[in-house]
């Protein structure tokens, strides 16, 4: 991609090689200076039972705490590993905002029940999580109320657009969902299992190939990854227009107040680790289910009437009339070939009875049809997240716009993408996102475009906090004091609650 776009001159970048570094930046010691900016370790001589925060990332390794990470890759961190089953998580959980809403928000847990609680959920949810998320919230902190709302058309709602592409780019993961007058359209949701923290790390290895080894940072340490994570903050662009080698001066802060100073010389290494989110191969990431689209409701026991249970009975009606109609067809055929052809002729001539199969025939197909429909419906979800492969931030959002079925939509959508989140705030990320998705977008579709807009700022705000602003407007408008699910009600019906108040299909 550096060496197929031009610059703004018209000109072509050249290509640094990384051995023409490495012999200078070899030889660079740091310099050791003291500083009083740098982070202390966490103080735990009186052994507390547990730490939250950044206090639990400066722990020393010599001490004998478990660190534990109750969400992951945006969603709830369920592994084999100690700690990973459903109730440790929502026990980590507990502690977690118990610890913040008492000693941040300086609000007592016996007071919660005065307060209301807004739950943002990821564009692709699992909806048991979602269940036990709400129990957490109102059964076992106690807020009197919940509404619960999905990331992405929150992030409309906080940033005063009706329509968009909302583009979430994480630490730790990438989703992708098409907004429409508060609705987030089911198949335009996508999320992808790479964020900033690959570009982190694989900046850190791109600087080992030039040279820079920096053998104080252990990506496996929190402390080192926080450090790495400002390096590239400080380092990293995405500015076609600045190439050539450069020298830069990356600090790393020592908690122990020793400040590390490397002065080296980097060449395409800050742009190359962020374009990697537009080539995730990049990142070298294995495993199954690395990009995920919305599944189907699987069913709840708590829930008699849900999807799965209609699924079932609709299946079982249709069975039934088929038997019926065999019979009743059967019987027909024995009692017509006793009578005279005189017979038949009135039969067929005269008008149709409240008997007569011909309507449960046709209303019988019918249903075959619509049955059919909905089973080849959920095997075309079940195969697409087999099919689909890690895509760059750019087919994404191609990919997940061409899923809405609309023309006028479309063309709406492509003229607005919102980008949230802290993953792709660099400089020059606008003019690169346009540049890659006006590209990709259709011929007969960019040839109806006026232009194509990228919002990474809105309303120029941290783009980080622009889902936590459309909660705290959701929380306010008028038209969703109704969808309030409160702690009484959900004591008694539990989660049929969600299929009737949350703002989305359930």
């Amino acid at each position: 991609m550096l060496l197929t776009r031009p610059t703004q001159t018209g000109e072509y970048r050249q290509i640094t090689l990384p051995r023409q570094l490495m012999a200078f930046n070899s030889q660079v010691p740091p310099e050791t200076l003291k500083s009083t900016e740098s982070p202390a370790w966490t103080n735990i001589e009186k052994k507390p039972p547990y730490l939250v925060g950044d206090e639990a990332l400066y722990i020393p390794s010599r001490e004998s705490y478990r660190l534990s990470w109750p969400m992951r890759r945006g969603r709830l961190n369920i592994h084999d590993g100690p700690g990973g089953s459903l109730t440790a998580v929502l026990a980590d959980l507990e502690t977690i905002w118990g610890h913040v809403l008492q000693e941040h928000l300086e609000i007592p847990i016996k007071d919660l029940k005065h307060y209301r609680a807004v739950l943002l959920i990821p564009d692709v949810y699992v909806h048991k999580h979602v269940k036990v998320l709400v129990n957490l919230l109102l059964n076992t902190l106690g807020f009197a109320a919940a509404i619960v709302h999905q990331e992405s058309v929150c992030a409309t709602y906080g940033s005063g657009l009706t329509v968009a592409c909302v583009v979430d780019v994480g630490d730790q993961k990438t989703s992708v969902s098409c907004v429409e007058d508060g609705i987030s359209h089911r198949a335009s949701r996508l999320t992808m299992e790479f964020g900033g923290s690959d570009v982190s790390r694989l900046f850190h290895s791109l600087l080992a190939r030039c040279g820079v080894a920096l053998p104080e940072l252990n990506l496996t340490n929190p402390p080192d990854v926080i450090q790495m994570q400002g390096l590239k903050e400080t380092c990293c662009h995405l500015n076609q227009d600045q190439y050539g080698i450069t020298q830069q001066c990356l600090e790393i802060h020592r908690p122990d107040n020793m400040l590390l100073k490397y002065k080296v010389k980097l060449g395409d290494e800050p742009i190359l680790a962020p374009m990697a989110l537009f080539k995730p191969m990049a990142f070298g990431l294995l495993g199954d289910h690395l990009i995920r689209v919305q599944s189907r409701f699987e069913g709840d026991p708590d829930d008699p009437h849900d999807e799965e249970y209609l699924r079932q009975t609709q299946r079982q009606s249709w069975a039934g009339r088929m038997g019926s109609s065999k019979k009743d067809t059967a019987d027909m055929s024995r009692d017509t070939s006793e009578q005279n052809l005189s017979q038949l002729d009135d039969l067929n001539s005269g008008p149709l009875d409240d008997d007569s199969n011909d309507v449960p025939d046709v209303m019988t197909a019918t249903e075959n049809k619509s049955t059919r429909r909905g089973d080849d419906e959920d095997d075309v979800e079940m195969d697409e997240e087999n099919d689909l492969h890690l895509m760059g931030v750019d087919e994404a959002i191609i990919h997940s716009i061409e899923k809405c079925d609309s023309e006028e939509l479309r063309r709406k959508l492509y003229s607005c993408v919102l980008v949230v989140g802290g993953g792709l705030q660099f400089e020059g990320a606008v003019r690169w996102l346009q540049y890659q998705v006006w590209h990709s977008i259709p011929l007969t579709m960019r040839q109806q475009l006026d232009n194509l807009e990228i919002i990474t700022k809105p309303k120029d705000m941290n783009a980080s906090c622009t889902s936590w602003k459309g909660g705290a407007i959701l929380a306010c408008l008028d038209s969703t004091q109704e969808l309030w699910i409160r702690q009484r009600e959900w004591k008694q019906f539990s989660v049929r609650l969600l299929r009737e108040r949350v703002p989305f299909i359930w």
